[in-house]
């Protein structure tokens, strides 16, 4: 599973559940990514924090409600998860500029949040065909080594596993360093620089 599709599952999981509290704990638990992970990720791709994102999608929900005038504001604010009439209130001004008894009495276009579908947002970038967009592009090529190289006058397979700085700060990566010792290292590139 790619992660815009964890990410996918979780807003289709809020959309279906507006109006319940969501812990960023429980979403990321139906993500299945870390908490730290998936608020990175969920903000990256929706473009907003993951609390705001669900206080605009109550938002929009309700907006469709409030022109049924049948019904109380604070009936719709308390069904759609809001704890007041005062906090409903707050919320909605803060959003859109008026209150709910103003947008009821006179109903305008508002700019609400839609839930995004991510699998539109989402590029395969194939090998080899580049990608042009917004003044980039990307281009994603392989390249192999069919012929051993000779490094600092030796030849010798080298394991690319023992090239890799695993969670080390990364720089120049000198290869067969396993078999040179540290300071001879240091010297060489002091030499070759």
């Amino acid at each position: 599973m790619h992660a815009w599709e964890s990410i996918q599952k979780v807003l289709d999981y809020i959309e279906d559940n507006l109006a319940q509290s969501h812990s960023s704990e429980e979403l990321s638990r139906i993500a299945a990514l870390s908490p730290f992970y998936f608020q990175r990720l969920f903000t990256r791709l929706v473009k907003r924090p993951v609390n705001e994102y669900i206080k605009m999608r109550r938002l929009a929900k309700v907006c469709e409600i409030l022109e049924d005038k049948s019904r109380r504001i604070l009936d719709i604010a308390a069904e759609h998860g809001f704890n007041s009439h005062e906090h409903f209130t707050k919320t909605f001004k803060s959003a859109f500029g008026i209150t709910p008894e103003e947008y009821r009495n006179n109903p305008v276009r508002l700019n609400q949040i839609a839930k995004p579908d991510l699998l539109l947002a989402y590029t395969m970038i194939d090998e080899n065909v580049p990608l042009i967009t917004d003044s980039i592009i990307l281009e994603i090529s392989r390249k192999t080594i069919d012929v051993p190289e000779l490094y600092i006058g030796f030849s010798a397979p080298v394991s690319i596993s023992d090239q890799i700085p695993l969670g080390e700060t990364t720089g120049i990566d000198v290869p067969g360093l396993p078999f040179l010792h540290l300071a001879i290292a240091k010297a060489v590139l002091l030499y070759i620089l």
